[in-house]
Parts: C-alpha cells; sequence; structure tokens
C-alpha cells in the first residue's frame, strides 16, 4: 500500500470504537481522535485565510469581520466534530450522532461558505502554491468541465440528501458506530456534500455573469428542508428502535433507545430545517444585491450599449415587467409551506394510528 493512503486511513484506524457503557464526564475528555490529516487541512486552511486577511488589510480592501468570524468559527465546528470527544460521544447516542452529523454536513459549510472566502485563500496561499499547482489545476480542461457538472443545484442538491439518507440506513448507522474506518468515512462524505451545497447556494458569480439562477437555489434549500422535515417526523415518531449498534440501556441525558432515536429525529425535523429555512431568508437578500448590481452594469456605459436589456423608466414599466416574475415566485412560495404541512400531518397521523 502507497504511504499516501496509509496516512490517509491512519485517522480512522485510530478513532474512537464504540464503547460498552455511556462515557460521561472526565473519561469522555480522554477520546479524541488522532487525526492529522483534519488537524493539518484545517489549521492549514486557517493560517492561508488569516495572512490573505491581513494582506488585504494591508491594501485597504478588508472583508467584513462578520465574514472573518464566520469562517473560522465553521472552521473550528469541522475540527471539534472531527477529532474532538464528540466522535466517542456520537459512538453512544444516535441524538449525538445526529448532532455531530448536522454540524458537518451543515451548520461548518454553511459558515465557511457564507464568509465568501475564495478571495482571502486565494490571496493567502504562497505563492509558489498559487502559481504552481492551484493554476494548474484551475486551468486543467478536465477539471474545470467536471467541476461544471458536479457544482450544480441538481447535483448538490440531490447528493445532500443522498447522503443524509444513506447514512440513516439502519445497516450503515450500526457500520459507522461499530466500526472506525466506517465512521471516518461517513464524517468525510457528510462533510464533502455539505461543502458541494454550500458551495453551490452562495455561488459568487451573478446569474448574469455565468453564475447560478437564485431559482433553483431556493429550491435547493426548500427541497432538502422538507426531506429532512419528513424524514425527522418519521424518525421521532416510529414506536421502535431501529439502530442496534449503540450500547444497551440508557443512553445521553438517560434516554432509552427509542426516545434516543426520537431525539436523533427531532434533530433533523426542527433544528437543522429550521436554518435550512433561515438561509432562504439570506438567499432571498443577495438576489435582490445580484439585481442590483446587474442594474448598474447594465446601465454603465460602455461598449456594446445596443444590446442592454429592457430597463424600465416609469414605475408602471416597472411593475410590468417584474408582476409575472414575482406573481411565479409568490405563488410557488406559498405552495411550498402548505405540502410540507400536508405532508407532516399525514405522516404523523399515518404512524400513530397505523402501529
Amino acid at each position: 500500500m502507497k504511504p499516501a493512503r496509509v496516512l490517509f486511513l491512519l485517522p480512522a484506524a485510530f478513532a474512537a470504537p464504540a464503547q460498552a457503557a455511556p462515557l460521561l464526564g472526565p473519561e469522555l475528555l480522554r477520546h479524541w481522535v488522532p487525526d492529522p490529516v483534519t488537524i493539518g487541512l484545517v489549521w492549514g486552511l486557517a493560517w492561508i485565510y488569516l495572512r490573505g486577511t491581513a494582506r488585504a488589510y494591508q491594501r485597504r480592501h478588508p472583508p467584513k469581520d462578520w465574514r472573518v468570524i464566520a469562517f473560522l468559527v465553521g472552521l473550528f465546528l469541522v475540527l471539534l466534530a472531527m477529532v474532538s470527544p464528540s466522535t466517542a460521544l456520537a459512538s453512544q447516542s444516535a441524538f449525538a450522532h445526529q448532532v455531530q452529523a448536522a454540524a458537518l454536513r451543515v451548520i461548518g459549510p454553511l459558515l465557511i461558505l457564507v464568509a465568501r472566502p475564495q478571495r482571502m485563500l486565494y490571496a493567502g496561499m504562497p505563492k509558489e502554491l498559487r502559481r504552481g499547482i492551484f493554476a494548474r489545476l484551475w486551468r486543467d480542461p478536465f477539471l474545470g468541465h467536471l467541476a461544471g457538472r458536479v457544482a450544480t443545484p441538481v447535483v448538490a442538491a440531490a447528493l445532500n440528501v443522498a447522503v443524509f439518507w444513506f447514512w440513516l440506513l439502519p445497516p450503515c448507522q450500526d457500520a459507522s458506530v461499530s466500526l472506525p474506518v466506517i465512521g471516518y468515512l461517513e464524517r468525510l462524505s457528510q462533510l464533502g456534500a455539505g461543502l458541494l451545497f454550500f458551495w453551490v447556494l452562495f455561488d459568487r458569480r451573478d446569474p448574469d455573469l455565468g453564475g447560478t439562477s437564485y431559482g433553483p437555489r431556493i429550491v435547493m434549500l426548500i427541497v432538502s428542508a422538507l426531506v429532512l422535515v419528513v424524514t425527522g417526523v418519521a424518525l421521532t415518531m416510529k414506536p421502535i428502535a431501529i439502530w442496534h449498534a449503540y450500547p444497551a440501556g440508557p443512553r445521553l441525558l438517560g434516554f432509552d433507545a427509542v426516545d434516543d432515536e426520537a431525539t436523533a429525529g427531532f434533530v433533523n425535523w426542527a433544528w437543522v430545517s429550521i436554518i435550512y429555512l433561515l438561509t432562504i431568508i439570506l438567499v432571498f437578500f443577495r438576489w435582490n444585491a445580484a439585481e442590483v448590481r446587474a442594474y448598474l452594469r447594465a446601465m454603465a456605459p460602455g461598449p456594446g450599449q445596443g444590446n442592454l436589456p429592457l430597463i424600465p423608466e416609469t414605475a408602471e414599466e416597472l411593475w410590468l415587467l417584474v408582476e409575472p416574475k414575482n406573481r411565479r415566485v409568490a405563488l410557488s412560495l406559498a405552495i411550498i409551506p402548505a405540502v410540507m404541512f400536508v405532508t407532516v400531518i399525514t405522516l404523523v397521523v399515518t404512524i400513530h394510528y397505523g402501529t
């Protein structure tokens, strides 16, 4: 086996296995995962980002403070979820397992990419890396074509949902709890799916400059929230335990097996789905800002003025221009909460009266 592969599998080999009894108090704090790959990548990204931020401050083009904080907090959450005793705790409790998954698949990537760190990371790279390896990868036509195929709303949303569902399947969940290598792969896949999802969602390019349209971005969030709600309600309302690799007897917070799994479902049903729905508000703000930038670009003098889009000159013309699109968006957003409500009520009634 090649040395690189040995290094890649090293963190999984030393990850804390499932324990026979719940870990609580000081005993839990001893179960850190010696993962040099994750630690090195996280600290390396933090160093490059802060280096780029320092250069931006010197050039008087600094990022907003909240973006710097969001990026660093996101990296810190990923580091905690990968190497802290939360990994050992996740092997004791389905509730803790889903909290860890939410940090890797949703909260960490959301904070990292809402900060729009690309400019700071590029500026902070050493010159040899920026003009060498990175430049060759960026200009590679095959990688560019592959990225264009993968970084789309359909692929990103489908992969995010598929990873979420796959690791909830009883054989997969039990394997991730029982086998450290499988658990490590689970965490990597969740982090990768989350980063791709929010990379597409927070695409820096405006739609008129080749970026992703904002309509599909909204649909990504709504579909993901609906999947989380339906799946979370099913896990919360089911009368039996379906995962059997966790320790027998009382688990975290004194829950039995059924209550522990119900609480795990509630994490996705309530907490994570609300994060997705609240993110819609942020995407709408960015949508509005993108349209303002597109309008200013259209009004700016320069070549190609004969191909300008229709620019309304009065309030009546503006209303006639935007009314059809706004009506379609409003109807779509009005239908989705109704569908979610009916779906959840139907699922709850079916589970309650069908068992």
